[in-house]
Parts: C-alpha cells; structure tokens; sequence
C-alpha cells in the first residue's frame, strides 16, 4: 500500500474501502457539456475508485436537469462513467450514486443509498472526473469520492468550487 498521497484525506481501512476525498459543497452546474465541470481531479497516476456517491444538499429543481458523470483523460477520449437518470425533485439527503459502468446514476431517498448501487470500481487515468448538466436547474449536492492509487503518487483532491 502507497503512502497516504492526499494531505488531509483520511484512509477507510477499517471499510477496506481506499482513500475518502470530499467535494466542496457545489450548485448543479448550469448546461455544461462533456467533459463537464471537474468535481474531482487525479494526478500522478490511475487510481481505483471505489466509491463515488452524492448527497442533495438543496432539492433539485422540479424538471430533471439531465446530469451524468464522466472521465476526462488528460490525453485520450471522454467516458461516460454514469448516464442520466431522472433526477428531477431530488429531495434533500437523497443520494445520487455513480456505478461506473456506464449504466445510469442510481438515484436514492432520504431515507438511505442502498448498498448495491453504491460500488464503483473502475479505473480512472490522470486528469478530471466531470458533471455534466444537460439543462439549467436550481440545486446542490456534496460529492464524496473513495480510491485506491495504483501508480506510485497518484492522487485524487476535490476540485475547488
């Protein structure tokens, strides 16, 4: 196992689930397109990403803003990480939850996120992992990303909002 590469990220080894990396709190981006706006960023390497889930911290708008979840290489091609789901009137401590696979963002209740559309496990190279918004909606969500590096210093941080 690589040294802790993120100052400040605190390691889930109890949970055997990587290292935890939280987004700031951030409003839905406004009709942003592929590759989106970078909710996290990966340097020095690829990484496994084991978790990547979202919490509604302001209800979105009554309409689905259409979003989706990708990974920009910083040399190569866009991939849709989770295609669009009917987010639309997305309740407060609901949960939006990326499986990876390209298959579409699991969207969950207040109540809680079930534990089968949490996982992730895909393999993210150096560069960004976006949001894209296919339309101009009100509503904030706080993104939480957990990872294991697989190149000695990779890393991944929260883009800044």
């Amino acid at each position: 196992m690589y040294p802790q590469p993120t100052p400040g990220a605190q390691a889930v080894t109890d949970l055997g689930k990587g290292i935890t990396v939280h987004r700031a709190l951030d409003t839905l981006p406004q009709t942003v397109v592929s590759p989106g706006e970078a909710l996290f960023t990966v340097t020095g390497g690829r990484v496994l990403v084991t978790r990547l889930f979202a919490e509604v911290t302001t209800a979105f708008e009554g309409t689905d803003p259409v979003l989706s979840v990708t990974s920009a290489p910083t040399t190569g091609t866009a991939v849709v990480l989770a295609s669009t789901v009917d987010s639309s009137s997305a309740e407060i401590g609901g949960f939006l939850s990326v499986e990876g696979d390209g298959t579409a963002i699991v969207l969950s209740v207040a109540g809680a996120v079930l534990a089968t559309a949490v996982p992730c496990n895909c393999v993210v190279p150096i560069g960004n992992i976006g949001l894209i918004s296919g339309a101009s909606k009100t509503g904030a969500a706080k993104w939480t990303l957990t990872y294991y590096p697989l190149d000695l210093g990779a890393a991944v941080v929260g883009t800044a909002v």
